[in-house]
């Protein structure tokens, strides 16, 4: 399991706090949801990607959506753990049986400085096999992570061999120039919950959105730029390479941010009722 914080998890069904650990098939399709005060923040929205995920890779579940809201709850009260992510991962065991599984992993959140100042990161050349799917590859996490550790940067932006960006190795990546909002096109990356959440409140700030080819060559001519992602919410960007910003003092991204504050309040109350009064 990765980065597990805590001895107890739950299996297809049942809460267990031994040492066994599940080793897939392949590949499992896979959500980290964060939680907050005990409710997994965009939890319906989770669940709807996990199910366009396991269509793409062909993987039954024989769980739905309120199965998995009463495991985190039964993770919740068995632990305590209020404010943290918790993993859930769906596939195929080495012993041919299909499993489900959930567990809290080592959580890391930006620290108010950093939503402050803006956050170092660098890029570099990879591209994800199926984008649309999300899926744990261990050989690009190790690869990811060991980037990061020895470049010292927070995260690590992706392009491919002709030098378009597509996203943040965990995050979405957005860019702002001429009081319009950047990102690649949707085809090209995974779709994260954070940015949906984000692209639907563009209406009421009267934000406009453009989806495009985002070249490397293309990075000193913007005035801002952030990522955003489970963990992350919007984090503005410092520098990219050695390129400098000051993206935290940007007036679009503060509006986002302010709103989008309350997009994450409501979301909560929402969970809240509808699942907790069933």
């Amino acid at each position: 399991m990765i980065n597990r914080i805590h001895q107890m998890y739950w299996l297809s069904g049942d809460v267990k706090a031994d040492d066994n650990t599940l080793n897939f098939e392949n590949p499992p399709v896979y959500e980290v949801i964060r939680l907050m005060e005990g409710i997994p923040l965009f939890f319906e929205a989770h669940m709807e990607r996990l199910e366009h995920s396991l269509e793409l890779v062909g993987y039954p579940s024989n769980f739905h959506k309120k199965d998995y809201y009463e495991a985190i709850r039964k993770l919740v009260e068995s632990t305590g753990i209020m404010n943290n992510n918790i993993r859930l991962e769906v596939g195929r065991s080495v012993h041919g049986i299909d499993h489900s599984i959930l567990y809290f992993v080592k959580s890391s959140y930006p620290i108010p400085v950093e939503y402050n100042r803006g956050v170092d990161v660098m890029t570099t050349e990879v591209v994800r096999e199926n984008p649309h799917a999300k899926v744990f590859y261990e050989g690009y996490v190790n690869k990811i992570a060991e980037l990061r550790q020895k470049e010292q940067v927070y995260e690590v932006l992706l392009h491919n061999s002709e030098g378009i960006l597509s996203e943040g190795s965990r995050s979405n990546l957005f860019f702002i120039k001429d009081e319009r909002l950047i990102s690649a096109k949707s085809e090209t990356i995974l779709m994260g919950i954070t940015r949906e959440k984000l692209i639907g409140i563009l209406g009421d700030l009267k934000i406009e959105l453009v989806e495009r080819d985002i070249h490397i060559s293309e990075l000193e001519d913007f005035e801002a730029c952030f990522i955003s992602g489970t963990s992350i919410h919007i984090l503005p960007i410092k520098k990219i390479d050695n390129i400098t910003y000051s993206s935290a003092e940007h007036p679009i991204i503060k509006r986002m941010t302010e709103a989008f504050r309350g997009v994450v309040f409501q979301d909560i109350q929402k969970t809240r009722r509808q699942y907790h009064n069933d």
